[in-house]
């Protein structure tokens, strides 16, 4: 019955903002498949090769793969609206498993029934996951709506589109895997949102640096955003599977080591009594 009351709190606690988030990513792909329909190709490869050369290394990709059709539509994976639901839901889930109970005030009721703390850590991280694998889906699923309604699906196979939403689920379960081991280990919900947003941000900034420093492209090591490249897994789609093993390979094993500590942190700690 507790594992139960576990499940149903933890379900509870996620749905209203996995029911938003999910509708602003279909959404979302859906009209970035349309709004890029409206512009022809010539001139999106000429805006395109128009941006200084730093800028044009920030997409990752060369500026010819970009122009397609194909191209140009997994772009949208790593749109700023995309990154701001991706880490919006990592943060948020992430944060409260143990710093959200605490500073609630709510920790002490939860271990004082019959139930393990791996098993509430356990819960939480296996809704959140499917949550991410949700969200994920809704990406492809609006991706697939918008070629659908635009008539592009003749021009660009919708299967090109499920490596870039699995690399975007293995950032968001990495993402979400550090966001708990920091909450594993901390009392407020506030302070883990702040240390892993300044970790979110330096992590972007060093890959912006490795992307325009050609002298600095080792950087791209340091950060685990140098394994998130969906747009890459578009264009070069002979060997998209091939590189998304690697890259989600390693976002997933580090997400895996992230959760093992953070079980060990929770399972070693004192919770404070309440304010």
């Amino acid at each position: 019955m507790m594992n139960r009351a576990l499940w149903t709190k933890a379900i509870n606690d996620a749905r209203l903002l996995l029911g938003g988030l999910v509708l602003l990513m279909f959404a979302f792909n859906c009209l970035f498949v349309w709004l890029t329909s409206l512009v022809d190709l010539g001139a999106w490869q000429f805006i395109l090769q128009s941006l200084p050369g730093q800028l044009q290394s920030l997409i990752g990709v060369p500026i010819a793969k970009v122009a397609t059709t194909a191209g140009r539509i997994g772009l949208g994976y790593i749109d700023p609206v995309v990154l701001f639901t991706l880490v919006t839901w990592s943060l948020a889930r992430g944060s409260d498993v143990v710093s959200g109970e605490i500073g609630r005030g709510t920790m002490e009721l939860l271990l004082a029934q019959p139930v393990s703390r791996l098993s509430l850590l356990a819960t939480h991280a296996i809704v959140t996951t499917v949550g991410s694998a949700l969200l994920a889906a809704s990406a492809w699923a609006g991706t697939y709506t918008g070629l659908l309604l635009t008539g592009l699906i003749k021009e660009a196979d919708p299967a090109l589109y499920v490596p870039a939403a699995f690399n975007l689920f293995a950032a968001t379960f990495f993402l979400t895997a550090a966001t708990t081991l920091v909450s594993a280990g901390d009392s407020q919900r506030w302070r883990t949102l702040g240390i892993v947003g300044a970790f979110y941000v330096v992590e972007l900034i060093l890959k912006i640096v490795a992307r325009m420093a050609p002298n600095f492209t080792w950087l791209m090591y340091a950060t685990f955003l140098g394994a998130f490249e969906p747009q890459s897994l578009v264009v070069y789609p002979e060997r998209a599977w091939q590189i998304s093993l690697r890259y989600d390979g390693t976002l997933i094993g580090l997400g895996l080591a992230a959760y093992v500590a953070a079980a060990v942190v929770f399972n070693r700690r004192d919770i404070p009594a309440p304010l």
